[in-house]
């Protein structure tokens, strides 16, 4: 299966094999912002200010409205969420606020309003990851800083800044973005080890306390992180520059350079790049498939699939 959320007010579950929508839920008074499964069969949706949670199972006709979720929770402080991320039955959300929240999907959303963690962002937050085993959550915004989270006092623990200073290039820097933290995705398997993609087509790497930077990865914004769940060795983006490249991911995680402790080292040379394919659209975001390695990402209204060989 895989779950798509559009402008068009809509969220789509999809049949793989097939192509099809089999299930769709219309209606929404705001765009979808935001969607990712959760839970053994729930799957959520992000519109507005609110947070949707259906379950699969009890979607017994194609097409429905909103009102078949089995909870909803609403952003306590109206902020519109941007940004979804699963572990088990907790998601955390971030709005464009700067804030971050997690909810229980487990709860009763009558008695228990999303819990919203100490701090934030100093502008939009439009990224959110949850670590896959860690007690961890990591987030990205417009303030350009990536910030990581403590599930259990609720708090930071840690960021990192994406300062444009860092660019060798004079020319690159007057004529880019902000470095905006667009995508964030931890490494599987590796411990506290995060990878950023930047508005001004950078990567960056949180490992073993030292964070890496690469400039020029992509010749614009990138859009989506992520690593290729059937094949974890590699480290797939998709940029607006209409790109999707894939990465040597060691080449990334533990990059050739001396490593300075508590500092940011710029490196000189880009990471391992495996392939890089051009879109026929700028993509929004990429998602891989659990069991196979198979990337999805769209393109305008299509969703597209691409096989690593």
């Amino acid at each position: 299966m895989l779950l798509s959320g559009s402008d068009d007010q809509t969220c789509r579950l999809w049949d793989t094999r097939s192509g099809k929508t089999v299930r769709c839920i219309r209606g929404f008074t705001d765009e979808i912002t935001a969607v990712t499964f959760a839970g053994e069969h729930n799957f959520v949706a992000a519109s507005g200010s609110n947070i949707y949670v259906y379950d699969q199972r009890a979607l017994e006709v194609v097409s429905q409205g909103p009102e078949a979720a089995v909870c909803r929770f609403a952003n306590i402080d109206d902020g519109e969420v941007q940004a979804l991320s699963a572990r088990g039955d907790f998601v955390a959300f971030v709005d464009d606020n700067g804030r971050l929240g997690v909810c229980d999907i487990t709860d009763d959303p009558l008695a228990s309003a999303p819990v919203h963690f100490a701090g934030g962002h100093g502008a939009l937050a439009g990224c959110v990851c949850i670590h896959p085993e860690l007690p961890v959550i990591a987030s990205g915004g417009f303030d350009c800083q990536v910030l990581l989270w403590d599930m259990a006092s609720e708090t930071t623990t840690g960021s990192f800044v994406a300062d444009s200073s860092d660019m060798c290039d004079e020319t690159r820097r007057q004529m880019f973005n902000p470095p905006f933290a667009y995508a964030l995705d931890f490494a599987p398997e590796h411990g506290l080890q995060l990878v950023s993609g930047h508005a001004d087509g950078r990567l960056m790497c949180l490992s073993d306390e030292t964070v890496f930077s690469w400039s020029s990865c992509h010749g614009y914004s990138i859009s989506a992180v992520r690593f290729v769940s059937a094949r974890p060795e590699i480290l797939a983006t998709a940029s607006l520059d209409c790109t999707l490249a894939l990465w040597d991911a060691e080449s990334i995680l533990y990059p050739d350079v001396k490593k300075s402790s508590g500092a940011t080292v710029v490196v000189g040379d880009k990471p391992n790049l495996l392939a890089q394919v051009e879109l026929s659209a700028k993509p929004d975001t990429l998602v891989s498939s659990e069991t196979i390695p198979v990337i999805y990402t769209d393109q305008g209204c299509d969703i597209v699939a691409y096989t690593i060989s």
